[in-house]
């Protein structure tokens, strides 16, 4: 997370050594909010929708349940104030002043929160499963 000397809080810097798990982070986001879930659906209407989409040309990226749901046993596993700043970042992408408020922290702190929670998940689910794509 950028900060400048005006007090402006670049969130959506992703450091390079949390591509990896941001993108898990995203897959996940998309497995809580049920988005791109199209397993859930009757094949006769899952496809109809791919169809469709096909057609207007904007495509759902598909979801990987087994890797959303070990992240989110992994988040839950988070620090109280940490595990709120990525649910914050990734779910609810809410107004971070008001985010901040909530969690009692000021709006730099609730970036390095969102950064340090990044950081845990990376050394802990290299532990869980071996990756060692997060470096």
């Amino acid at each position: 997370m950028q900060t400048t000397n005006q007090g402006y809080v670049d969130y959506q810097h992703i450091a390079p050594e949390h591509a990896a798990i941001h993108e898990r982070l995203q897959n996940w986001r998309r497995w809580v909010s049920g988005k791109g879930a199209s397993w859930t659906a009757h094949p006769m209407w899952r496809y109809l929708k791919e169809k469709e989409e096909r057609e207007r040309g904007t495509i759902t990226l598909a979801v990987d349940a087994i890797d959303g749901h070990l992240m989110e046993k992994a988040v839950y596993a988070l620090p109280e104030r940490h595990r709120f700043a990525i649910r914050w970042w990734y779910v609810y992408s809410g107004n971070p002043a008001k985010a901040a408020r909530q969690a009692a922290v000021s709006k730099a702190r609730l970036a390095e929160l969102v950064k340090e929670g990044r950081a845990m998940l990376c050394n802990r689910l290299r532990a869980v499963d071996g990756r060692e794509d997060f470096r």
